[in-house]
């Protein structure tokens, strides 16, 4: 013990005295260094990211992705000082047994081409997804979206998109299960720091079953078949980019592979990608979608009431049905982003989105300048290519989102500072019938 304490003083005192021209030696040795801490081993570095505590904060701070990225899985105590543990954190991906860093190229569609009615992107907010989803939607020609889930005779085969590692096949907790036969999410590990992920598949391969709810992984190749379903959720996600319009990252804590997602459509070989596409709804740019909106000091983005843990709200436990009733969204429609929407986690007692009447104003001009904002709150659609009403149901080219004229109630809000607001929303109301906050209003933050 005294061989390897004095062996750790020489180097400490060897870096701090290495002439300019022993910078290399620095590095290298960086990420061996430690010293014994309460009995837990403590890095003095990040790899060749940073050296020391302060300057290791300072790094992680503006570099947020690529130090989460390096942490992840390691158990060093500068990253605990740095990724604080939360109480109730569900944690990073597990990517155990994976291989390399980057992105591959994926060479099978998820759902045989011919299989599939339609897809639509990241970025909706649908009823409980109240702040812009980080999954798109596949869909199969032998379902309705919304109906039972209980007739394997109208499942499909759903197929990894690359050769990977499966490193979690989860049973979906009881209050999200899609059907009595079966419901998992899947993640597959295609490097180190690139990943897919699958939700609500019903059925399993084999392979896939041996490791259901277990800590084992199994590896899958291009075009695998992984399992059955008539619809699932799916997303792509990238730990080297970390989406710079979720400007408080800590909030997603709750769903770490978020603030990752990246576009559902981009790294898929032609003719597949092109192929796809045909099938996804959204035509406006960027063709996958959007979820990340937070601009610093305006209304624009996702919010959430002040002391709720962010994005994890105010459920007993993780995956709890309602986390989401803290949550609030000032963002655009997920298939024409020049539709201003309200999306709330608690209008009326439930989760509700709404267009803007007159569409104004935009919540990326509000700031605490702009005082009380009063925005009439009223349905949406969304008209196809053809002209005619989209019904949700079957595939349309989606050419423009409108608001409808009735008002269904009203939401008042105003920026007081640059990452909070006061917030209330008057169901029945309109704007004329409102003139300031009640005793109701929370204060949200971000």
């Amino acid at each position: 013990m005294i061989k390897k304490i004095v062996f750790i003083l020489i180097l400490i005192f060897l870096i701090g005295c290495a002439p300019q021209n022993n910078i290399e030696i620095k590095e290298e040795i960086t990420e061996k260094i430690t010293e014994s801490k309460s009995g837990i081993a403590f890095e003095i570095g990040l790899g060749n990211l940073c050296t020391g505590q302060s300057e290791c904060i300072s790094f992680c701070t503006n570099n947020h992705g690529r130090c989460e990225a390096y942490c992840r899985g390691k158990e060093i105590e500068l990253c605990r000082i740095i990724f604080p543990p939360h109480a109730q954190d569900k944690g990073p991906q597990n990517n155990r047994g994976c291989v390399g860093k980057g992105t591959v190229e994926f060479k099978s569609p998820p759902m045989r081409i011919e299989d599939i009615q339609i897809i639509e992107p990241i970025g909706l907010m649908i009823g409980g997804h109240v702040t812009p989803i980080d999954h798109g939607y596949y869909t199969a020609k032998t379902w309705i979206p919304g109906s039972s889930r209980e007739d394997p005779g109208k499942f499909v085969d759903i197929f990894a998109t690359a050769s990977g590692t499966v490193t979690q096949v989860q049973s979906m907790p009881s209050v999200y299960s899609s059907s009595s036969i079966g419901d998992y999410r899947i993640v597959i590990y295609h490097t180190c720091t690139f990943y897919t992920i699958y939700i609500h598949v019903n059925q399993l391969s084999e392979k896939l079953q041996s490791i259901a709810d277990t800590n084992k992984n199994a590896e899958v190749e291009a075009g695998e078949l992984i399992g059955r379903a008539p619809g699932f959720d799916f997303s792509v996600h990238n730990d080297e980019i970390t989406l710079k319009g979720f400007i408080v990252p800590e909030n997603y804590i709750f769903e770490p592979w978020k603030i990752h997602t990246v576009d559902m459509f981009e790294h898929f070989a032609e003719p597949v990608r092109s192929q796809l596409l045909d099938k996804n709804v959204r035509q406006k740019e960027p063709r996958g979608g959007k979820i990340d909106y937070d601009i610093d000091g305006r209304l624009v983005g996702n919010w959430f009431v002040e002391k709720t843990n962010g994005y994890m709200g105010i459920a007993k436990s993780p995956g709890e049905y309602g986390y989401w009733n803290t949550h609030l969204a000032f963002a655009y429609d997920g298939l024409d982003s020049s539709l201003i929407i309200v999306s709330m986690g608690n209008f009326n007692g439930e989760a509700r989105q709404f267009a803007v009447k007159g569409n104004a104003p935009d919540p990326a001009n509000v700031d605490a300048s702009s005082g009380l904002v009063k925005y009439e709150l009223v349905e949406m659609g969304h008209i196809t290519d053809e002209g005619k009403m989209w019904d949700r149901l079957s595939f349309a080219r989606i050419s423009m989102a409108f608001g409808y004229d009735h008002v269904i109630g009203v939401a008042l809000v105003q920026m007081l500072d640059d990452r909070k607001i006061k917030f209330e929303s008057f169901p029945g109301r309109t704007a004329s019938e409102i003139a300031d906050f009640t005793n109701k209003a929370k204060i949200y933050e971000r």
